[in-house]
C-alpha cells in the first residue's frame, strides 16, 4: 500500500507557516500561533486508542497479546500491535516542540500526518542558517516523527534544507553512534516525562550538529566531480535501486534515474550555477530528484523523501560523497 498524505476530514492533512512547502501541501497559517491552532490546523486534534482484539469462533472470544490501535475522531483502525507497544500521542509531538522552543528558540514551521494518520510528523527551524558558498544558504531543522503501526520508532533527527530549492538532506546511514544526528525511542518504551527530558537533551546539540554538516558540506563544494567520477558515483548510488533485465544484470546506466540524475548535475538543477560541477552540485542533483520529482505525486514524494525509499537514497549519496566514494 502507498503511503501519503493522510486525507481524513476531506482535506490533507498539514498545516505550515512562511513559504509554501515544496511538496504543496497544507493549510497556512500566521506566525506564532499556538499550539492548539496547530493540532487543529495539521489535522492532530485525535488521540489514538486502544481496544483488545477478539474473534469469533463459536463464541467471541479474546487475544489478550494483542491489541487495535484506532484514532479517536473517526474509529479508524491503525494497527493490530503487540500488548507492550507504546504510544506516543500526536499531542505529544507537538508538545516536545513546545518545550524545546523555550529552551532553544525552535520555530514549528510545518507538521501533519501520513498513510491515513498511521505516522505523524512536526518539522521545526532551528535558526537562519549559513552560506555554503557566497548566496547558497541552508537552514538547519529538527524533524521529529513517529508511528502507530510499528513502521519507525520515535525519531528526532537533524535535516538542513537548501533555501535555493528547499532541498532536504539528512546526514548518513553509515556515521558512527558517536556521531548520529538523531534520537529513536522504540516503542517498548514508554513515553514520559523523562525519555521526553532526554530527547530534548539530544535535541539541545543541533547547533553544534549544523557546524559539522557546514564544515562537511563546504569540503564538498570544493570538490570538483570530473565526468568518469560522477558516472561511478551515480551508478554506485543507484545499484541497489535498480531492477535485473532479462539477462539477469543491472544496466544502471539505462535507467531513468541515473539518466535523470546526470542531466540534473550537468546543468539542469535548481541553484546549479552555485555548485555546478562540485561534490555539493552532485548531492543536490541527487535530492532534487528525490524532493521534487520521483513518485507518482507530492503526497507520495514526501513519505518517500522523509521516511521511505527516497530517504535512503539521499543518506547513501551523503556517505559516499563524504568518503566512502573511494571503496567504489
Amino acid at each position: 500500500m502507498s503511503h501519503m498524505i493522510d486525507g481524513a476530514n476531506n482535506r490533507s492533512n498539514i498545516a505550515y507557516v512562511g513559504a509554501k512547502p515544496w511538496h504543496g501541501l497544507g493549510q497556512e497559517l500566521t506566525a506564532g500561533a499556538d499550539l492548539e491552532t496547530w493540532r487543529r490546523e495539521a489535522g492532530l486534534d485525535w488521540t489514538v486508542k486502544e481496544a483488545p482484539v477478539q474473534y469469533q469462533n463459536g463464541e467471541l472470544r479474546t487475544w489478550d497479546a494483542r491489541k487495535v490501535l484506532f484514532r479517536s475522531d473517526n474509529g479508524a483502525a491503525l494497527s493490530v500491535m503487540a500488548k507492550g507497544y507504546n504510544v506516543v500521542q500526536p499531542a505529544d509531538v507537538l508538545n516536545l516542540y513546545s518545550e524545546i522552543a523555550k529552551a532553544g528558540g525552535f520555530t514549528l514551521e510545518t507538521a501533519g500526518s501520513l498513510d491515513e494518520g498511521r505516522r505523524i510528523w512536526a518539522l521545526a527551524k532551528v535558526h537562519d542558517g549559513a552560506d555554503v558558498v557566497e548566496r547558497d544558504r541552508v537552514r538547519p531543522y529538527i524533524l521529529v516523527a513517529t508511528s502507530f503501526d510499528g513502521s519507525m520508532a520515535t525519531t528526532a533527527k537533524f535535516t538542513a534544507v537548501r533555501v535555493v530549492c528547499h532541498n532536504t538532506i539528512t546526514q548518513a546511514v553509515g556515521a558512527k553512534a558517536s556521531e548520529k544526528q538523531e534520537a529513536r525511542i522504540v516503542h517498548s518504551v514508554k513515553w514520559d516525562e523523562d525519555v521526553a527530558k532526554r530527547v530534548r537533551l539530544q535535541l539541545g546539540i543541533v547547533h553544534s550538529q549544523f557546524e559539522r554538516f557546514m564544515v562537511e558540506a563546504r569540503a564538498l563544494a570544493g570538490k570538483p566531480m570530473p565526468d568518469q567520477e560522477a558516472d561511478d558515483f551515480v551508478r554506485d548510488l543507484l545499484e541497489p535501486y535498480v531492477s535485473k533485465g532479462a539477462d539477469g544484470k543491472r544496466d544502471v546506466r539505462e535507467s531513468k534515474g541515473y539518466q535523470r540524475i546526470m542531466a540534473l548535475f550537468n546543468g539542469a538543477a535548481m541553484g546549479d550555477d552555485l555548485a555546478h560541477g562540485s561534490r555539493w552540485g552532485m548531492l543536490n542533483a541527487v535530492t532534487q530528484l528525490v524532493d521534487h520529482e520521483r513518485g507518482r505525486s507530492d503526497s507520495t514524494r514526501l513519505e518517500s523523501a522523509w521516511f521511505g525509499t527516497g530517504a535512503a537514497i539521499k543518506e547513501r549519496a551523503y556517505a559516499i560523497l563524504n568518503g566512502e566514494f573511494e571503496r567504489v
